[in-house]
C-alpha cells in the first residue's frame, strides 16, 4: 500500500517557542498575511517517503495528475494500492487511469478521514522539523526540501 497526500506551508510558519523570564509571556512578531506558499506531495510505503516533490504555489488536480504520472507511476509496483483523500479538485477518473497504468488500484478515502491516511503523522514530524529550520534559510522551498532530506 502506498498512501498519498499532499498539503501546503506557507512563510508564516515559525517556531513556537521561546525564552522569557518566568513571570513572563514569551511573546514573538509574526507576519499578518501568508505572501508565499511551497505545497509538497508525496508517498508513504512500509514507512518510507516515496516520489516527493516540492513546489510553490497550490496544488490542483492538473499539478496532482502530473505528479503522479510523472513521480508516483515509475515507483509503483504491480497490484500495489494506492490509498488518497477525496479532495474535490482530484479528478478521480483521470487518476484511476494513470493509477491503472501501473497495474495498481487506487482506493480514495471518505471525506474528512486524515486520520486514515497513514502519511499524515509523517506531515505533522515535518512540519515540526520544518519549524525548527526554516529561518535558516532564504527560501521556503528549500527549507521544505531540506527537512524532507532530514526526515527521509
Amino acid at each position: 500500500m502506498v498512501d498519498i497526500d499532499e498539503a501546503g506551508v506557507d512563510n508564516t510558519i515559525d517556531y513556537g517557542y521561546g525564552y522569557c523570564q518566568k513571570s513572563e509571556r514569551f511573546k514573538a512578531l509574526k507576519l499578518g498575511q501568508r505572501t508565499q506558499i511551497v505545497s509538497r506531495i508525496s508517498g508513504w510505503c512500509c514507512r518510507y517517503i516515496v516520489a516527493p516533490m516540492v513546489f510553490e504555489g497550490y496544488c490542483h488536480g492538473d499539478k496532482g495528475c502530473k505528479w503522479i504520472e510523472e513521480f508516483l507511476v515509475p515507483e509503483l509496483l504491480p497490484e500495489q494500492i494506492v490509498i488518497m483523500d477525496n479532495a474535490s479538485f482530484h479528478p478521480e477518473g483521470k487518476i484511476r487511469k494513470l493509477i491503472a497504468k501501473a497495474r495498481c488500484e487506487v482506493i480514495f478515502l471518505p471525506a474528512y478521514s486524515p486520520d486514515l491516511n497513514k502519511i499524515e503523522k509523517f506531515w505533522a514530524r515535518l512540519k515540526n522539523h520544518l519549524s525548527k529550520i526554516v529561518n535558516n534559510f532564504n527560501s521556503l522551498a528549500n527549507a521544505v526540501s531540506q527537512a524532507f532530506r532530514d526526515l527521509s
